[in-house]
């Protein structure tokens, strides 16, 4: 997804069990592979990391443009 994924949108290159099918391969994305979770981020357990990256797509979603689609970061 060379514009990245939308947000609410679960990544595409996870496998059944929610891992991620690109680690540690070429292909995988530069955002991902510099990507460094920390507590304030996965929190104490699972559902608790998905609440709070629940809130940073809701908190960080482009506003909505004339169409009521967000815009993209080259608009």
């Amino acid at each position: 997804m060379p514009a990245g994924k939308p947000a609410g949108m679960a990544c595409p290159h996870l496998d059944t069990q929610l891992r991620c099918r690109l680690f540690g391969r070429p292909e995988r994305p530069e955002v991902c592979s510099r990507l460094r979770p920390e507590p304030a981020m996965c929190g104490s357990d699972r559902d608790q990391a998905l609440r709070i990256l629940q809130d940073l797509e809701r908190v960080t979603r482009p506003a909505p443009g004339p169409s009521g689609l967000g815009k993209s970061a080259g608009d």
